[in-house]
């Protein structure tokens, strides 16, 4: 399947914003964060209840878990394991 302008400007545009495009594998609520795992790296990462964004972040990762579908994720910074924001891809 190819892939159309649209969908390449769009994954392109993602990419511009320091989005980055994972696989949910697991989602879990702690005290403090939740954590995740994606399908795509070794790491666990942390969407910490204060980020702004925390609810409509952690509905998105645990949609997105349950049917196995991707995300797109803001990182704090690079090489960091702080989710900042997630939604849907």
């Amino acid at each position: 399947m190819h892939k159309t302008t649209k969908q390449m400007s769009n994954a392109a545009d993602n990419v511009a914003q320091g989005e980055s495009r994972m696989t949910v594998a697991v989602v879990n609520e702690q005290a403090a964060h939740a954590t995740v795992r994606f399908l795509e790296s070794a790491r666990i990462y942390r969407l910490p209840r204060t980020s702004p964004d925390y609810a409509a972040s952690l509905r998105s990762l645990q949609v997105a878990a349950g049917a196995g579908a991707a995300v797109y994720v803001r990182l704090a910074a690079p090489n960091t394991e702080i989710i900042v924001s997630a939604r849907a891809a």
